[in-house]
């Protein structure tokens, strides 16, 4: 019996020891957590790393995206870390949708920190995921462990356009009408009272020898005060020829 329960305690200890490096691999995670974007928009993402307690001096994050619809356009490292540029640890791949990079941590790490940024360009419309690639590696003291991380999706859509459907009834603009004073009817016509002017012949002549063709208001005064000084005149004479011829008899 003892030998049993000591076997039993000694595989739990043997599973707690090959489990807890699982359990403190280091993880990876993205910000924001899923993208939404335009075609021929750009857009950022922060990586950062999270040893959860174990020592490390080194990262190299390998991301996998689709090629026909993101494209890297930089990658910025974060504060403190130092890029190792060499072969295999260092690469932008956009034909095949790989990215690469490495740097160290001098003091090392035990917590979370921001690796770097990530800023990617949306080709065209689509859908996928940015994911951790199966290279991705956090170096310890003596050893070295796979990051592991939960992907990035993302949208890239086209602003949507109302178009009209076919046969519908669109509502005609009616300009405004320009309205027209209305004409008056036969009752509403106002009376225009006519002026009685004189219109016979006989006046207008006399009008004009009065004036002396002048059409001058004061000439036909004149004129007129003329003619009854010699009609007076007349009648004055023929007055004292009828006492002289009446004398005589």
């Amino acid at each position: 019996m003892k030998k049993t329960i000591l076997t039993i305690t000694l595989a739990t200890l043997g599973a707690l020891v090959l489990v807890m490096p699982t359990l403190a691999a280091t993880t990876v995670s993205f910000s924001p957590a899923s993208i939404k974007v335009a075609p021929g928009k750009s857009f950022n993402i922060s990586v950062t790393v999270n040893p959860q307690g174990m020592n490390n001096y080194a990262e190299k994050v390998v991301l996998n995206y689709p090629a026909d619809t993101l494209e890297v356009k930089s990658f910025s490292l974060g504060n403190a870390w130092i890029a190792l540029t060499q072969p295999d640890y260092d690469l932008v791949d956009n034909a095949n949708g790989v990215l690469i990079k490495t740097a160290g941590y001098p003091a090392g790490i035990s917590s979370s920190a921001v690796f770097g940024t990530v800023s990617f360009y949306a080709k065209k419309a689509g859908s996928g995921t940015i994911t951790i690639g199966s290279n991705s590696l956090a170096f310890e003291v003596s050893s070295q462990s796979a990051l592991s991380g939960t992907p990035v999706s993302f949208s890239i859509n086209a602003p949507k356009v109302t178009v009209p459907k076919p046969g519908a009834k669109q509502n005609p603009v009616i300009a405004p009408a320009l309205t027209e004073p209305a004409q008056p009817t036969n009752e509403q016509q106002p009376v225009t009272q006519q002026q009685s002017t004189p219109s016979t012949p006989l006046v207008a002549a006399v009008g004009g020898i009065f004036t002396l063709g002048t059409g001058s208001t004061w000439v036909g005064i004149l004129v007129g005060l003329l003619i009854l000084i010699i009609i007076a005149y007349l009648i004055y004479t023929l007055i004292q020829r009828k006492k002289q011829k009446f004398g005589k008899m």
